[in-house]
């Protein structure tokens, strides 16, 4: 090759284009709010729940409302929450779970990769042997027909208190959905379930208030925290608060266990603390709480899933023995979290019997 002949190389200076400039900036402008709101709201914890709502309305979620069928697709979100709300909690074996399980589809069949996301295809596409029968909702309260005369009751006053902060959750495999907006849900005729058999099997007065505090799902707490101040108001001799709930995004397999030989839903009990707002109560509900998941285990080996402690109060500072009740997921049927409920009325029974002893 002549010498003369020789190739010449221009470098250029890679520069993003505009948009992409644009973009990125937009992002970290993003994330930069969303750390400052979590940060804001950290340190001010005692703030009136109605002085927080545009933080509560633009990043703060939780798994009750209707987008947790989202939450539920994808994990990896649900590390958030508000301090009065119960998060699902997710643990590393939660998030490599759903991810190896879809490396076995062809073991079955492609529809599986479907269901994984889709909690409620699940439901609808499992064998009849796998899945409990699911009654309508009209038929519900009829499941406790073979309770006999009511037994005279062991005082003129009522001594449990029961109600439902977020009166509109409902069980899926029964209702379609997850909550009933403005309306009665799943968790109301549970809670009924209980009252009933209270009253019926034990002689227990029951005040029960089936008041929808969540038609403003922001301030459902708040809401219920009047309901339950009425209740106590009107009941002063109550021994023992229950808030009936359930949980979350929980898979259909971890939605059940077998009591007695039959298939319900496990209980979960939840206990708020003082990290968020002032409690310092809190631990005579903690150890209230576990004496009763105790008394469950004994009278119904499997159906308690024992005691969770959460940042937020839930009302609970308002009676040393008031607890949150998780019963059953948004996986279960009502008719599976109305016989649950019946089984926790003798340990709920005992309990009271305890209180009233030892007064």
């Amino acid at each position: 090759m002549h010498p003369s002949y020789y190739y010449q190389y221009t470098y250029r200076r890679y520069r993003p284009r505009r948009g992409v400039k644009l973009i990125t900036g937009l992002f970290l402008l993003v994330v930069l709010v969303f750390i400052a709101a979590h940060l804001l709201s950290a340190l001010v914890p005692t703030l009136a729940q109605g002085e927080h709502w545009l933080l509560d309305a633009l990043f703060l979620w939780s798994d009750r409302d209707p987008r947790g069928i989202i939450r539920v697709g994808v994990p990896l979100i649900a590390w958030s929450g508000d301090g009065e709300h119960v998060p699902q909690l997710v643990s590393p074996r939660d998030l490599i779970m759903p991810i190896a399980r879809a490396f076995g589809v062809g073991r079955r069949e492609p529809l599986q990769i479907l269901e994984l996301q889709l909690p409620l295809l699940a439901a609808a596409s499992a064998r009849p042997e796998e899945t409990a029968p699911v009654l309508a909702p009209e038929t519900v309260p009829q499941l406790d027909e073979e309770l006999q005369t009511p037994v005279p009751p062991i005082s003129e006053e009522a001594l449990v208190a029961i109600y439902n902060t977020h009166t509109g959750e409902t069980y899926a495999l029964t209702d379609g959905m997850e909550r009933l907006n403005g309306k009665r849900g799943g968790v109301v005729k549970a809670a009924a379930a209980l009252e009933r058999e209270l009253v019926e099997k034990y002689g227990i007065r029951v005040a029960r208030s089936d008041d929808i505090n969540d038609a403003n799902y922001s301030t459902s707490y708040a809401r219920s925290q009047e309901t339950l101040r009425q209740l106590l108001e009107d009941n002063p001799s109550v021994q023992v608060v229950l808030d009936i709930h359930r949980d979350a995004g929980k898979s259909r397999d971890n939605s059940l266990v077998v009591v007695e030989g039959r298939r319900v839903a496990p209980v979960l009990i939840i206990v708020g603390s003082d990290a968020r707002a002032l409690f310092p109560t809190w631990r005579q509900n903690y150890e209230f709480a576990r004496e009763l998941a105790a008394e469950i285990e004994k009278q119904h080996p499997g159906l308690c899933l024992g005691v969770r402690i959460k940042e937020g109060r839930y009302n609970q500072f308002l009676h040393p023995r008031a607890v949150l009740l998780e019963i059953g997921s948004v996986s279960n049927s009502t008719e599976e979290a109305v016989q649950s409920a019946r089984l926790l009325a003798g340990p709920v029974a005992e309990m009271v019997k305890r209180s009233l002893d030892a007064d």
